[in-house]
């Protein structure tokens, strides 16, 4: 009887190991799927600014800046009546990576909570 429950006890382990290993797998290729996405991105900083200016004779126009962070000031870079596409992409790719950033961080949590479970199954099967 004792012998049955030792290897139903040992049976469970390899099963939970078993798991463990596959999940593991498709954390580390869903972190490098992650990694290169990244890599990819060309986020732009700054953020957009729908600006009024009035000319010397009173008419108003509206006109877009992107207002960026240089050393302790803030600068705005004129862009037109328009957003360059460019600046468009660059600000969603900023968008992306912070999301990106959020669910790799989350990913690599969920890694290392299993290698610290495994490390607690390596050290629990040494004592067998």
């Amino acid at each position: 009887m004792a012998v049955s429950l030792a290897e139903e006890r040992i049976g469970a382990i390899k099963k939970r190991l078993d798991g463990l290993l596959i999940e593991l797998k498709e954390l580390e290729s869903k972190r490098n799927a992650i990694l290169e996405e990244m890599s990819k991105l060309s986020a732009m900083e700054g953020c957009l600014e729908y600006k009024a200016v009035r000319n010397p004779a009173g008419q108003v126009y509206h006109y877009w800046y992107l207002r960026v962070r240089e050393g302790d000031k803030l600068k705005s870079i004129y862009l037109g009546k328009s957003i360059p596409e460019h600046v468009l992409k660059g600000i969603s790719d900023r968008k992306r990576l912070r999301e990106l950033k959020k669910e790799l961080n989350e990913v690599c949590e969920r890694i290392t909570k299993i290698y610290r479970v495994l490390a607690r199954i390596e050290q629990v099967l040494s004592q067998l």
